[in-house]
């Protein structure tokens, strides 16, 4: 395993933020073949707050899939694989994230 990327984000309580479809894929994933090896993980340090309208449901595309994680939940998928999340809630959201080669 090659970590490649990590990052750490903290959705602040009180407003409302996310990340619309996307996935992880670089310019040079494609032309190395790299995307075939390449993965995204996420780790959910405090989940936040779930009782609001938006609790922070983890979407996946293709196929689709709705996930809404508890505390130091792991999640690993495919890094070509389209994701988003938004998160309205009245406790702070903390999460770490990291994208890795597997070969």
């Amino acid at each position: 395993i090659m970590i490649c990327e990590s990052f750490f984000n903290i959705f602040k309580s009180g407003s409302c933020s996310g990340a619309t479809s996307h996935n992880h894929i670089s310019k040079r994933d494609v032309p190395f073949g790299l995307s075939f090896h390449k993965y995204s993980l996420i780790y959910y340090l405090e989940i936040g707050d779930q009782s609001s309208e938006d609790p922070g449901i983890l979407r996946l595309y293709e196929p689709d899939e709705e996930i809404l994680p508890t505390n130091d939940m792991l999640i690993i998928f495919g890094a070509e694989r389209n994701h988003s999340v938004s998160y309205c809630g009245n406790k702070d959201r903390v999460v770490m994230s990291a994208n890795f080669y597997g070969f």
